[in-house]
C-alpha cells in the first residue's frame, strides 16, 4: 500500500512539473514573440520619436536683470524718497483742489550697474495726469540706486491721494 501512494505522489509531481513547464514554455515563447514584434516598428518616418535632452550641470549663467535682494533695496530707496515724489502729486493736487483727484501710477525704471537710472517711463495706472508722471519721472532720473551686477528693469507703483 505504501509503495501504491509513493508511485501516485511521484505522478503528481511529475504532472505539477509538466504543468510549470509547460507554463514557462508559453511564457516564454510570448517574450521571444513580444521582443521580434517591437523589433519591427517602423522608424523610416525621418523624426525620431523619443528626443534625448541632456540634463545640465549648472544652471544657465544669468544675463541680466535686478537680482530680488537688490530689488528690496532699490524699493527701499523709492520709497524713503517718497515725499519728493509725493510733491508732484500735491502741486497739481493744489491747483486742482478735488478730492477725486486720486489714484495709481505704474513707473518703469531701468538701472544701470552703477546705481544709476538710465530710463525711466510711465507705464500705467489709473491716475492719467501728464503733468505729474512728467514730474515723477524727472524726480525719479535725480535718485541714485544701489550699485546692481548687471543692467536691469522693475516697476514699482505709486498711490496718491488726498490727505484732507
Amino acid at each position: 500500500m505504501r509503495r501504491k501512494t509513493l508511485e501516485i505522489q511521484v505522478l503528481n509531481v511529475f504532472s505539477s512539473l509538466a504543468g510549470s513547464l509547460a507554463s514557462l514554455a508559453f511564457l516564454a515563447s510570448l517574450a521571444i514573440w513580444s521582443a521580434l514584434a517591437l523589433g519591427c516598428a517602423d522608424t523610416s518616418g525621418g523624426e525620431p520619436r523619443v528626443r534625448v535632452v541632456p540634463n545640465r550641470a549648472e544652471p544657465p549663467p544669468v544675463l541680466g536683470g535686478i537680482p530680488p535682494d537688490k530689488q528690496a533695496e532699490i524699493q527701499l530707496v523709492l520709497q524713503q524718497r517718497d515725499t519728493q515724489t509725493l510733491k508732484c502729486y500735491q502741486d497739481v493736487l493744489n491747483e486742482k483742489h478735488d478730492r477725486a483727484f486720486k489714484g495709481s501710477v505704474f513707473v518703469m525704471l531701468t538701472v544701470e550697474p552703477s546705481g544709476h537710472p538710465s530710463d525711466v517711463t510711465v507705464v500705467g495706472g489709473s491716475l492719467n495726469n501728464p503733468e505729474v508722471a512728467s514730474c515723477l519721472v524727472e524726480k525719479i532720473k535725480e535718485f541714485e540706486f544701489p550699485a546692481i551686477p548687471n543692467k536691469g528693469s522693475m516697476q514699482y507703483e505709486y498711490r496718491f491721494q488726498p490727505a484732507y
